[in-house]
């Protein structure tokens, strides 16, 4: 990947159609003399709603840095099996080989990132997940951002493509930001749900409860759905625009393929990598953020202390063999969010050689947060009493060239097809879970996606 920015100064701004193109043309001659395939123009953009670009088919709005909002795909990568992750770094080397990226200096953009996610497991995804593969990583064609130092506009075409089209398509994604307008609120009609029933879910818990006494495992997270069907449909951008301001302190996200959206607000980090140093987390346990002393009570509760030292241990143990230093503090901290309170504890390490973000989000997922222990036989138990879960509960995220990245747990998610949302929700069954306890636990933390479609209020 090559960046060779305009001579032109820094401050210099677009002010006309002509040094607009001119720019254009400069970068797309950059990208043909230098062999590129791929051209990324960069350009200043007014602050504007992040939902504003009407064609967003991915939404990316973590607690902290830029928020970012794309459309289309430029390239796309994808993984299968067990290798998936290999294939992708493999597919990724190829397009930043074949990217040259040229932002106009007046810009405060980001080098280019990869955004998407992997499956659950690496099985073969079914009905709705389909589209999404085991696997699957895309360069946004446009790109809207914006963070402490501003807002931009990213495009990414075929450098032997015309620099005017490429003027053209983004002074018009400009305008769209400059002329947008809030999305109106919507009320959603749910015309029937469908949810697994409470005394099914009480033989599951205590069929993996009875595995627990016998040391056949430790620990299952298990997992159901609500099927949603709305009379009227769903609106797609009031929804995600209510789900970030209701939860500003988790990763926001969203994931369009074709007629199928991905939807969720993950207060779980998997893993933030940049350069050496690495930062996660080990979130488990969980309590009705609105009982009374509710921090106290989780911090008391054996159970939810024993679950939250089983996700530190595991975290910890993938990590150490590839840092030099890795620091957690054996108490965990409460953590609260809009109606659950969970146990967190903070993880930082440094490594001890470059590893791409990838390697370890393959070393880390999925943690006995969303899986179990031990995890071959936990993960086995999921597989045979679940139905797919697709991208729920898996890394989601983005990455660059340096091998740098972010990445999600996919939780508090659902998945909206046509009229229909497929609420997913999960939680640890360790050796004194009670059945009915946990299945309340988990109507909680559906509470997220009801909050963002406007049926809790």
């Amino acid at each position: 990947m090559q960046t060779d920015p305009s001579t032109r100064s820094a401050d210099a701004e677009l002010s006309s159609g002509g040094e607009f193109l001119a720019y254009c043309e400069d970068a797309f001659a950059v990208a043909r003399n230098a062999g590129k395939a791929l051209v990324r123009l960069t350009i200043a953009a007014p602050v504007a709603p992040l939902l504003s670009h009407p064609q967003g088919t991915m939404l990316w709005s973590p607690p902290a840095g830029n928020q970012v909002v794309g459309s289309g795909q430029a390239k796309t990568i994808v993984g299968h099996g067990t290798t998936r992750y290999e294939q992708i770094k493999a597919g990724a080397e190829e397009l930043w080989a074949q990217l040259c990226d040229v932002p106009h200096p007046s810009a405060h953009g980001e080098r280019p990132r990869l955004f998407g996610g992997l499956s659950f497991a690496p099985d073969k995804a079914t009905g709705a997940w389909s589209n999404f593969g085991e696997g699957l990583f895309w360069l946004p064609r446009v790109l809207y951002g914006h963070g402490v130092d501003g807002a931009w506009l990213s495009l990414s075409v075929p450098s032997d493509g015309s620099p005017a089209d490429a003027a053209t398509e983004l002074t018009e994604a400009k305008q769209r930001l400059r002329l947008a307008d809030a999305a109106p609120e919507r009320q959603a009609q749910i015309e029937h749900a469908e949810h697994l029933a409470a005394d099914a879910w009480a033989q599951r818990i205590e069929a993996i409860r009875e595995a627990i006494g016998t040391g056949t495992v430790h620990k299952v997270v298990a997992a159901r759905s609500s099927r949603l069907h709305f009379r009227d449909g769903i609106a797609l951008r009031p929804a995600l625009e209510r789900l970030s301001e209701r939860y500003p302190d988790c990763y926001c996200y969203a994931f369009q393929l074709q007629d199928v959206t991905f939807v969720g607000a993950s207060p779980e980090t998997l893993v933030d990598k940049h350069g050496l140093h690495v930062s996660t987390q080990a979130l488990a346990g969980s309590i009705a953020a609105d009982l009374e002393n509710a921090d106290e009570v989780l911090l008391g509760s054996s159970k939810d202390r024993h679950e939250q030292d089983m996700v530190v241990r595991a975290i910890a143990s993938a990590l150490e063999p590839l840092c030099k230093s890795l620091n957690f503090e054996e108490t965990p901290i409460p953590r609260t969010l809009r109606h659950v309170t969970h146990l967190c504890t903070p993880i930082e390490g440094e490594l001890a050689e470059a590893k791409h973000v990838l390697d370890l989000v393959e070393a880390l997922h999925p943690t006995p947060a969303v899986g179990g222990s031990p995890a071959a036989t936990a993960l086995q138990w999921i597989a045979d009493t679940e139905d797919s879960r697709g991208w729920y509960a898996s890394p989601v995220g983005w990455f660059d060239a340096e091998g740098d990245g972010h990445f999600a747990v996919a939780i508090r998610s659902a998945l909206f097809t046509g009229n229909d949302a497929l609420v997913y929700a999960g939680a640890g069954i360790v050796a004194d879970s009670d059945p009915a306890l946990e299945y309340l636990e988990t109507g909680l933390k559906q509470r997220a996606i009801l909050d963002a479609l406007g049926i809790l209020g």
